[in-house]
C-alpha cells in the first residue's frame, strides 16, 4: 500500500503540476513568442522528452490509483456496497475524472505538442515564413493544445479536489 500511494501522489502531483505549469505559463508564452520559442519547444519536447515524460507519470498514477480502488473495494462486502459508499463513490468520481484527463492529456496535448515542434522545425529549416497551409495546421494544432489543456486541468483540479476530500464525504 505504501508503494502503491507514493507512486499515485507522487506521479498525480508531478503530473498536475506540469500540466499547470505548461498550461498556465509555458504554452501561452511560447504562442506569444511564436517561432522565436522554437528552438526551446523543440529542446523540450525531442530532446528531454517532455511529452513521453508526462504521459508516463499519467500512466503511473491511474494504474496505481485504480489498484489502490480495487485494493480498497476487495475491504467491503460488494462493489457495489464500495461505489455506493460516499467514500467509495467520490473516489470512483475522482478515478473517472483522472483517466478521463489523462486520455485527453496525451491524445490531445502531448501527441498535439509533438506534431506542433515537428513542424515548427520543418519552417525553421525551410529558413521562411510558414506555408499557408502550414500556418493554418500551426495555428490549427495552437487552438486544439490550449482546448484540450483547458480542459485537462479543469479535469484534474476536480480529480485532485474528489480524492482529496473523499475520506470526508
Amino acid at each position: 500500500m505504501i508503494v502503491l500511494r507514493t507512486f499515485h501522489i507522487v506521479g498525480g502531483a508531478l503530473w498536475f503540476g506540469s500540466a499547470f505549469l505548461f498550461a498556465g505559463f509555458f504554452g501561452p508564452a511560447a504562442g506569444e513568442l511564436g517561432p522565436a520559442a522554437g528552438p526551446v519547444m523543440s529542446n523540450v519536447v525531442k530532446k528531454r522528452k517532455i511529452a513521453k515524460v508526462i504521459a508516463g507519470l499519467v500512466i503511473t498514477t491511474v494504474i496505481a490509483g485504480w489498484t489502490l480502488w480495487v485494493k480498497n473495494a476487495l475491504t467491503y462486502p460488494s462493489i457495489g456496497s464500495w461505489v455506493t459508499s460516499p467514500f467509495g463513490l467520490v473516489l470512483t468520481i475522482g478515478g473517472v475524472l483522472a483517466t478521463l484527463a489523462g486520455y485527453f492529456g496525451i491524445t490531445g496535448i502531448g501527441n498535439n505538442v509533438e506534431r506542433l515542434v515537428e513542424l515548427g522545425d520543418e519552417v525553421a529549416a525551410a529558413g521562411g515564413p510558414p506555408t499557408p497551409e502550414q500556418g493554418a495546421r500551426l495555428a490549427h494544432l495552437g487552438k486544439e493544445i490550449e482546448r484540450h489543456s483547458k480542459v485537462d486541468l479543469v479535469l484534474l483540479f476536480l480529480a485532485v479536489f474528489a480524492m482529496a476530500t473523499a475520506r470526508y464525504w
